[in-house]
């Protein structure tokens, strides 16, 4: 008898964690469907040169104003100096005009020739100086160091990207869940997040924000700005997917995030 209630018991209680279960499933969204996402800062030079100085490596955490690589500087010295020599004779002949305008021995339009001359001169160096600065390329933000081909030796140019520097500060999850639940959610919810590389130890958050937009795979413009329609339609209809945005609590002790890395998203609606 005492074997049949024990058995009973188990049975009992294992309907009631799946019922329980099931009712959190009902009732909290949940999707499979979740990434791990950052800000992505492309690195790029604004002035153009060898690479002479390169102290990091691929993959490297940085922080916030750490050298990431020097472009060859004797060039933008050289031009400095030039700039600067051009900015004091420039400031002569101006201070020589000013003298003589206000003796009325030169004309106004050569007084403004010369105060032109000077502005110009001290805006080229002024440039020149910032030239100069820039070939230093530090880390704007403290981040990750990712997809770097720079060597010492290469050509850096101008407006080019040169690596990538994952933001540390910004991880969030993406979590696309199914048009039916969104009703369901609101910004300000409590979620839990389970990412794929770390199972077994979940991470909270909160609802930030839901999409208000997805892109449509039939009506875009076509021939004479005449939507484009697909002829065929399955006759299964898949509910489309919006992008619901969670900002994380403080992580646990181990947990690193990686961009593009998958997680499950579940919503505890209403709280």
């Amino acid at each position: 008898m005492n074997k049949h209630l024990a058995t009973l018991s188990v049975v009992l209680l294992g309907v009631l964690l799946a019922a329980w279960k099931y009712w959190d499933y009902i009732n909290n969204p949940w999707t499979r469907d979740g990434v791990v996402r950052a800000y992505v800062i492309q690195v790029t030079p604004r002035v153009s040169g060898p690479v002479v100085e390169l102290p990091i490596v691929d993959d490297q955490a940085v922080k916030a104003g750490d050298l990431l690589f020097r472009i060859d500087p004797r060039t933008y010295k050289a031009n400095l100096d030039k700039a600067e020599a051009e900015a004091v004779r420039t400031a002569g002949d101006y201070e020589r005009a000013q003298e003589l305008v206000r003796r009325g021995d030169i004309s106004q339009r050569d007084f403004d020739k010369a105060e032109a001359a000077y502005n110009v001169a001290i805006a080229n160096r002024e440039q020149a100086q910032l030239d100069l600065e820039f070939t230093e390329v530090v880390a704007p933000v403290d981040g990750y160091i990712t997809n770097l081909d720079l060597r010492e030796g290469s050509q850096a140019v101008a407006n080019n990207p040169e690596m990538a520097l994952v933001d540390t500060n910004s991880f969030w999850i993406n979590g696309y869940f199914r048009e039916t639940m969104i009703q369901d959610i609101d910004t300000g919810d409590r979620a839990i997040v389970t990412l794929m590389t770390y199972p077994d130890t979940p991470i909270t958050g909160t609802v930030e924000s839901i999409g208000w937009g997805i892109a449509r795979q039939d009506g875009s413009t076509s021939y004479e700005l005449l939507p484009a329609i697909s002829p065929t339609f399955s006759w299964i209809r898949l509910a489309q997917r919006v992008p619901v945005r969670i900002k994380l609590d403080p992580l646990p002790a181990g947990i690193q995030l990686r961009v593009g890395t998958t997680a499950s998203v579940l919503v505890k609606a209403g709280s």
